[in-house]
């Protein structure tokens, strides 16, 4: 018999999922002892994210939970998400099979949530600080992991999305369901376009993108590599109506919620490709439901998130992203609607600038892509300037030849902007120096 763990969110207890777990157990025949609710540390500013999966892995081996490849059935939630990818990527690197078999992820905040930098703020150590072991704080550095474009989270990726990884064929079946629809009542203003209140839609979905853009030394010039997919194939399903804290079935559990989790946990290796194709239409069936809707609610979006670097690796944190037509005027009709309607939310990592994310309404993309007949151009511009006479080193980038346009083609736009998913965007620049910064004299 297959043992199932459940592990909690940020500022959550394991008594969450207590009737969940007894519905399992009646619904899947699981004997009591083998199903594990999980507590750990998430509200103490001291508690990293790697303390959380050391302090999981010695707890598991304590439990006597078996680690052998595809011995144990994991459902997560939000946080969770984080901390069961970590632990298995830590743990079960460069491909090994970690013991988990059939992984159910209810709002998972894979790519970040928008609320996670308002936690680490006065109002977040007020509303969440009382339940914390020590008053007033909220996790800072767990909070700090969930922020939107944090370096972690893009660390992650690159070890378990973007590389040999527990989800390629033949490990870890995955299945992530999530709500798109926000809080109620005072909760609800926190709630923020595309998301279940708490996380994204979009950064909720494991399946995901990257690309590498370089600019080339004294041309300017963009060069990129081929978008490169997410390695393992990840189920995704849209629940429509539900929000961040209904998915739990804490409060209550319809069979809209239960039938896929236990559809997800029961899934065979030879039916998961039928299910993962399931769960596609529908999502699908949900995003044409709002496809004409001009609230944005209720619409799709794409996390682009944006890391900006120098040929000397170091970060690029003063930089400006701008979006407009081929042909652009004081009447550019691309630069308008997207900065206007489609790019809606920004926001730059705080600890470190030179990660951003871009929330692209790709809905409202496709409702207005065809009344635009030209492509869409990316520039970029940064500081310092070495053009400046004071500044020795630096980057060119506000001359007209300093770093080309990056051009969008029309009929590419779908293939950059997808709904539903993060795109990894990796920028490179040449840092230049002036000759006075080192000099040789003959004597």
């Amino acid at each position: 018999m297959i043992p199932i763990v459940i592990i909690h969110g940020w500022s959550d207890h394991s008594s969450s999922f207590e009737k969940l777990a007894r519905r399992l157990k009646k619904d899947t025949s699981r004997m009591v002892e083998e199903l594990w609710l999980a507590d750990y540390v998430s509200l103490d500013d001291d508690v990293t994210m790697k303390d959380i999966i050391i302090a999981m892995q010695s707890a598991w081996l304590a439990s006597g939970l078996p680690i052998k490849a595809n011995s144990v059935d994991v459902i997560v939630h939000s946080t969770g998400g984080l901390v069961i990818r970590d632990w298995m990527s830590s743990y079960w690197p460069d491909g090994q099979k970690p013991p988990v078999r059939n992984l159910v992820m209810l709002a998972p905040a894979n790519f970040g949530s928008p609320l996670a930098h308002k936690g680490r703020s006065i109002l977040g150590r007020v509303a969440k600080g009382w339940n914390a072991e020590k008053t007033f704080q909220t996790g800072e550095h767990i909070l700090k992991a969930l922020e939107m474009a944090s370096p972690y989270s893009w660390s992650l990726a690159q070890k378990d999305r973007f590389s040999s990884n527990a989800f390629n064929k033949g490990g870890v079946r995955c299945t992530v369901i999530v709500g798109n629809s926000g809080y109620t009542g005072i909760s609800g203003l926190a709630n923020e376009d595309g998301s279940d209140g708490t996380v994204y839609v979009s950064t909720a979905n494991m399946n995901c993108a990257q690309i590498n853009l370089k600019v080339t030394r004294n041309g300017g010039d963009f060069s990129a590599t081929a978008m490169k997919l997410s390695s393992g194939k990840t189920a995704f399903l849209i629940l429509d109506g539900f929000d961040h804290g209904e998915i739990t079935g804490r409060k209550k559990l319809p069979l809209k919620l239960l039938n896929p989790v236990i559809q997800a946990l029961n899934i065979t290796k030879t039916g998961f490709s039928k299910w993962c194709k399931q769960c596609d239409v529908e999502s699908e069936r949900v995003r044409m439901k709002y496809s004409k809707s001009k609230d944005p609610e209720h619409h799709a979006f794409q996390n682009t998130v944006f890391h900006v670097i120098d040929d000397t690796g170091l970060p690029v944190i003063d930089y400006v992203l701008e979006f407009y037509g081929k042909f652009s005027d004081i009447k550019d009709k691309w630069a308008t609607m997207f900065n206007k309607h489609i790019a809606r939310k920004k926001h730059a990592y705080g600890d470190d600038r030179s990660f951003r994310s871009f929330m692209i309404d790709t809905t409202s993309m496709n409702q207005l892509i065809d009344k635009i007949d030209e492509s869409l151009m990316f520039s970029l511009s940064a500081l310092p300037d070495i053009t400046v006479d004071k500044n020795l080193v630096g980057y060119k980038s506000f001359g007209t030849d300093d770093i080309k346009m990056f051009e969008l083609k029309q009929p590419d736009i779908n293939n950059y902007f997808s709904p539903d998913r993060t795109l990894f965007v990796n920028i490179t620049l040449p840092r230049y120096q002036k000759d006075r910064v080192f000099e040789l004299k003959k004597v």
